[in-house]
C-alpha cells in the first residue's frame, strides 16, 4: 500500500507540472492548498491528487497543517515552497514525523541565520538588522561604504536595494517599501506567524571569480544543493550561475558547474559547516555562496527547501538525481538514496539550465520595447546550437500573449515574465547559449509577435 503524503502547496518552488507527477508515482498525495492557482493547475491538482483542501485563511497555518494531516492519516507532510517552510516544520514537530525542525525558522529568517552563523564562526557578511529609515541610517554610518537593504524574509531578490554613501536613504527605504507590500499582494510572502526586524542592511561582498573560473561568463556565487535526512547533511552537487543584473537580480542557475573538484569540495565543506549551524532536521536544501579573489568563500543565505526555478529539473536532467523523490522519501521516514559524495562534473550526462525570462539583456539594459510575451512563437533555433533545446516553463510562467513587464532593480522576480529550461550537450555550449538567447530574446519575440 503506498503512503500517503500532504503536500502543502503555495507559490513558489519548483514547477508543478514538474513537481506533482515525481510526487504521485511514489505516494499518495494530498493538497493543502494555499491561495488559488492558475485554473490549469488546479485541474492538475485535482486529477493527479487524492484530494484537494482549501486551507482555512483564518486559521493559523500550523494548525490547519495538522488539522488536515490528522484527518487525512498522513505518513508526511512537506511543502517546496519558501513561504510555508516554517509553518511545515512547526506542525511536523507537533505531529512527531520528519520535517525541517526548530532550524527552520534559521533558514528562513535572514537575521537569524546571519546570528546563527556568526556564532558557529561561518563566512558571513557584516549586517544589522533594521526596522525604520532611523535604523537604516544608523546601519548604513555603523556600516560605512555601499550596503545592501534586503527583507528578512524575502525570496527572488524582491525588496533589495543598494545603497552608496550620500544617496537618499528615505527614497530607498520607500521603494523596499513598496516592493515588499507588492509581494505580499502577489502571494510571494510568509505565510504564517513572525515577529522580529522586518529587513536587514549588510555590507557589500567584495566577491570576485578571479582564481575560481578556467572559463570566462560565470558569475562570483553559486550554490549547493543538498539534503538533510535526520539532522546529517549530505551536499549533492553546485550549480553554478551567470553574472547577476543590478540590483543582484539572478539571470540563469546552471548544472553542472564546472568548477575545479577541489574548489567545488572546498565550498561543500563550508556549506556543511553552514547547514549544521541552522540545526535542521529532515528537508532539501539550498545554499548560497559568494567567491572570494583569496580563494574563500562567504555565505549569502541556505534555505530548507529545494532550489527555485527549475533547479530541480536541471539536477534530474544533468546527473540523474530526483531531490524531490529524495526529500520525499526522507520525509516519509525512509532512508533516502544520497549519492555518496558530491557529484561533479565528470559525473555529468549533460547540462541544463534555468533562464529567466526578464526584460533586460545579459548586461541589465532594459529593452526598449515590451513586446507580447510569446516564446513559443520563437524560432529557438536561430538563437541556440544545434543540439540546444529550449522549452517554456509553463508552472512558472504568466499567460502567452500577456504583455512583458518592465524591468525594476528592485522587485526581483516580480519583474519575471517567466522561466525557461535550457539544455545543451555540455555545459560551455549551455553558457554560451543563455548569452544568446538573454541578448536576443527582445528582437525574436518582438519580431514573432510581428509575424503572428
Amino acid at each position: 500500500m503506498q503512503p500517503a503524503v500532504l503536500l502543502v502547496y503555495a507559490k513558489g518552488g519548483p514547477a508543478l507540472e514538474f513537481l506533482l507527477p515525481r510526487l504521485v508515482s511514489r505516494a499518495l498525495v494530498d493538497v493543502l492548498l494555499i491561495g488559488e492557482p492558475q485554473p490549469w493547475q488546479r485541474e492538475l491538482l485535482e486529477r493527479l491528487c487524492r484530494r484537494v483542501v482549501p486551507a482555512d485563511p483564518s486559521a493559523a497555518l500550523p494548525d490547519e497543517i495538522v488539522r488536515v494531516a490528522t484527518e487525512l492519516r498522513s505518513d508526511g507532510v512537506l511543502t517546496f515552497s519558501e513561504f510555508c517552510v516554517v509553518a511545515t516544520a512547526q506542525a511536523c514537530l507537533r505531529l512527531g514525523i520528519p520535517g525541517p525542525g526548530e532550524g527552520a525558522a534559521r533558514s528562513r529568517d535572514k537575521v537569524l541565520m546571519r546570528r546563527a552563523w556568526q556564532a558557529a564562526g561561518v563566512p558571513n557578511p557584516a549586517f544589522r538588522p533594521v526596522d525604520s529609515l532611523a535604523e537604516l541610517e544608523a546601519a548604513r554610518a555603523e556600516i560605512g561604504g555601499d550596503v545592501i537593504v534586503k527583507s528578512a524574509l524575502g525570496a527572488g531578490s524582491i525588496g533589495q536595494a543598494m545603497l552608496s554613501p550620500g544617496e537618499d536613504g528615505a527614497a530607498v527605504w520607500r521603494e523596499v517599501e513598496a516592493a515588499t507590500a507588492a509581494a505580499r499582494r502577489s502571494g510571494m510572502s510568509e505565510h504564517g506567524d513572525r515577529t522580529g526586524p522586518r529587513y536587514l542592511v549588510e555590507e557589500i561582498i567584495q566577491s570576485s571569480v578571479d582564481g575560481w573560473y578556467d572559463q570566462p561568463g560565470y558569475g562570483d556565487y553559486l550554490s549547493v544543493e543538498g539534503l538533510v535526512a535526520g539532522g546529517v547533511y549530505h551536499p549533492v552537487c553546485l550549480t553554478a550561475r551567470l553574472p547577476t543584473v543590478p540590483v543582484f537580480v539572478e539571470l540563469s542557475n546552471h548544472a553542472p558547474c564546472t568548477l575545479a573538484p577541489e574548489l567545488q569540495q572546498r565550498i561543500a565543506d563550508v556549506c556543511r559547516r553552514a547547514v549544521d549551524a541552522l540545526g535542521l532536521d529532515t528537508c532539501a536544501t539550498h545554499t548560497e555562496v559568494k567567491l572570494m579573489p583569496d580563494g574563500t568563500v562567504r555565505l549569502l543565505e541556505s534555505a530548507a527547501r529545494a532550489g527555485g526555478a527549475a533547479v530541480t529539473r536541471e539536477l534530474v536532467e544533468a546527473y540523474g538525481v530526483d531531490l524531490i523523490g529524495l526529500q520525499l522519501a526522507a520525509a516519509l521516514g525512509g532512508s533516502p538514496a544520497v549519492p555518496d559524495r558530491l557529484l561533479l562534473p565528470a559525473d555529468a550526462r549533460g547540462a541544463a539550465a534555468s533562464l529567466s525570462v526578464i526584460a533586460v539583456d545579459s548586461t541589465g539594459k532594459p529593452w526598449s520595447s515590451l513586446p507580447p510575451f510569446r516564446p513559443d512563437l520563437v524560432a529557438w533555433e536561430e538563437l541556440v546550437s544545434s543540439g540546444t533545446t529550449v522549452e517554456l516553463v509553463r508552472g512558472q510562467s504568466q499567460p502567452l500573449g500577456t504583455p512583458m513587464p518592465a524591468f525594476h532593480p528592485h522587485t526581483g522576480v516580480l519583474a519575471y515574465a517567466g522561466l525557461l529550461l535550457v539544455r545543451a550537450a555540455d555545459p560551455l555550449t549551455l553558457r554560451d547559449d543563455c548569452y544568446r538567447i538573454l541578448d536576443g530574446l527582445e528582437e525574436a519575440m518582438t519580431r514573432a509577435a510581428a509575424d503572428a
